[in-house]
């Protein structure tokens, strides 16, 4: 189909664009195609999907889809309504009636989902968990009865196709998870004693901590006052000790002035004495 090269011609040249792909492996060629082809499925889907809403397919060419042109628009209905694709179509859509059950997965096979929800430490999967993950959109469960098939223990197994699993299968489980919760609390216990063992122990530490704080708080305060003591009490006595310096050396300053005086009385008398005889 013109259209369709047309589409692919362009997300080639989209790719060549934006990626730098070595051609000569097989392996960028592969996945170069199969982007391109899973790009038309889904732009063809969402086409078909707009077609679906008009009566008839000359009501469907009055109003094109607005990403596409008339000529392309015109290719698509002609394919929509061509032999080949209403049957198969038609075939899909009876395969679709067949299911029990709605798959809520997306593309992601069973085999994919049960891989990425298997347990790293047990290597166990949860069968609830594997059919709510692959049967529960975002609103909940799908039909009613399936909810019913559900609580009544019909759980998927390995295989594409949901089918019960066996009694052995469920009491064996049961048990696992049985002992798995045993484990669990036993597990929550000793942990929790732990923590409170070391809680003890750290607040007994903290106690001494804070006792030995205490002690050194009041050594500090002790020395302290016992250094103010004994500066107050130098300088007490270097007070004395300068007062009596003070006071012995006016005591000599006084005795020298007193020895000065006298002296100079003396000579002053005999020099008087020399002048004026008597």
């Amino acid at each position: 189909m013109k259209r369709g090269r047309e589409f692919l011609q362009l997300l080639l040249d989209s790719c060549i664009d934006h990626f730098d792909l070595d051609y000569t492996r097989h392996e960028d060629v592969r996945t170069v195609v199969e982007t391109m082809m899973t790009a038309r499925r889904t732009h063809r889907n969402r086409m078909h999907a707009y077609f679906k809403k008009f009566p008839s397919k000359e009501a469907a060419l009055l109003k094109p889809h607005p990403d596409t042109t008339e000529e392309q628009w015109k290719e698509l209905c002609d394919l929509f309504t061509s032999e080949a694709f209403m049957k198969r179509s038609e075939q899909n859509k009876k395969n679709r009636s067949k299911l029990t059950v709605n798959h809520a997965a997306g593309s992601r096979s069973f085999q994919r989902t049960r891989a990425c929800m298997k347990n790293q430490e047990s290597g166990n999967i949860n069968p609830a968990e594997l059919y709510k993950k692959n049967y529960t959109n975002k609103d909940g469960f799908g039909p009613r009865k399936e909810r019913e098939k559900f609580m009544n223990g019909w759980m998927p197994s390995s295989a594409d196709a949901v089918k019960p699993p066996p009694s052995s299968t469920l009491t064996t489980q049961s048990s696992d998870l049985q002992h798995q919760l045993a484990k669990a609390r036993d597990e929550i216990e000793a942990m929790r004693a732990a923590r409170e063992k070391n809680l003890q122990e750290f607040t007994k530490k903290q106690a001494e901590m804070e006792a030995t704080l205490r002690d050194h708080h009041e050594e500090q305060r002790v020395e302290q006052e016992r250094i103010r003591l004994e500066q107050e009490e130098r300088m007490k006595r270097e007070q004395e000790r300068m007062q009596v310096e003070h006071e012995e050396r006016m005591h000599r300053n006084k005795s020298a002035c007193e020895r000065s005086k006298s002296a100079y009385r003396q000579k002053y008398r005999r020099n008087w004495r020399r002048k004026c005889p008597l």
